[in-house]
């Protein structure tokens, strides 16, 4: 890949389509990472969420290692881990075990929001206090079990097996500049959530690099923005394939479980001005489209954020048009139509 190239990772939920099994939206994960990799993306990571009916990717490391076994070139990463929920030292083994299980591949992505609602967050934590003031302490604890505890820590003479000394490349994951701070502080990659908070994506990614501080995990700084992709030549294919998505989030939204919707259900649904207004903002910023429509925002993107690469989220509703997400920005990658910020566009 030329040093103009967009780097290219992919970013999934596990979508379980209406209808659907977990069965079948945990295999369709699978068989997307394998497609990814086929098209020769750099990573595939899976998110985690909790409580969400039409979201099955809970659970990342133990998906991983099934798409681990599945895949044997792409990065394989969680995109991202919410360490509040987590004790720091299971979180060290379970990617100590990816590491052992399928080598350098693995990236472990960090991110501290509780990916659900406050109960679900309570239930997964045990605790009503969900604020995130010990995420520093928590993050500095996870990094130890991996690279060596500071002496002073009473958790020093706990090891993290497997998981010490055997490091994946870290990444922390965040949409405000708090989390980029903290990337840029610790030296580690950084992953922009665009996709779903596009409001201070270049100011975050400035103050990133700004707070960046060379160290043992990277010696620049290195930001991935993440981007919802909806794309067919016909605009039509498009509006279809994003409703059932925007249906279920403004329900969320509305403080309703964000049960899958079908297509049928959809293409019946009235938006109203206010949720037509609602969805226009919320995409304006990511790249739904023609193939042409597709490269110029990511390109936009790029160019004023500065980033390295972007993740492809695929928003469309059924898995064949979420791979043709995948298929058309990796066919512009590969005429050199997605460039670095300065480059020029073939």
């Amino acid at each position: 890949m030329s040093d103009a190239s967009v780097h290219l990772s992919v970013l999934d939920l596990a979508t379980r389509e209406y209808g659907q099994s977990n069965t079948d939206a945990l295999q369709g994960s699978i068989d997307m990472a394998v497609h990814a990799e086929r098209l020769g993306y750099e990573r595939f990571w899976v998110a985690e969420h909790h409580g969400m009916p039409g979201i099955t990717s809970s659970a990342p490391a133990v998906l991983l290692s099934a798409v681990g076994a599945a895949t044997s070139t792409i990065r394989i990463g969680s995109g991202g881990v919410m360490l509040p929920n987590h004790a720091p030292l299971v979180v060290a083994e379970q990617f100590g075990t990816l590491r052992a299980l399928y080598g350098d591949r693995v990236d472990l992505g960090i991110g501290r929001a509780p990916g659900t609602d406050g109960a679900t967050a309570m239930a997964l934590r045990r605790t009503d206090r969900l604020d995130v003031d010990d995420f520093p302490q928590q993050l500095a604890d996870l990094i130890g079990f991996f690279t060596g505890m500071d002496p002073a820590n009473p958790l020093a003479r706990i090891q993290a097996v497997p998981g010490y000394g055997d490091v994946p490349e870290f990444w922390l994951l965040g949409s405000s500049g708090y989390s980029a701070q903290v990337a840029g502080a610790l030296g580690v990659s950084f992953a922009f959530a665009h996709h779903f908070a596009s409001d201070n994506t270049e100011a975050a990614l400035a103050l990133y690099r700004d707070s960046f501080r060379p160290s043992r995990f990277r010696s620049e700084p290195n930001a991935l923005i993440g981007v919802q992709v909806v794309t067919d030549e016909d605009p039509a294919v498009v509006a279809e394939q994003s409703a059932p998505g925007m249906i279920s989030f403004i329900r969320m939204r509305q403080g309703a479980k964000p049960e899958p919707v079908s297509m049928d259900e959809a293409r019946a649904y009235e938006f109203s001005d206010l949720e037509r207004r609602f969805i226009e903002a919320r995409t304006a910023r990511q790249a739904y489209g023609t193939a042409d429509e597709v490269a110029a925002k990511i390109n936009a993107l790029v160019a004023s954020t500065g980033a390295n690469g972007v993740i492809v989220a695929p928003g469309a509703a059924q898995a064949q048009y979420r791979h043709q997400a995948l298929d058309v920005v990796a066919r512009l990658h590969g005429e050199g139509r997605l460039v670095r910020a300065g480059a020029a566009v073939a």
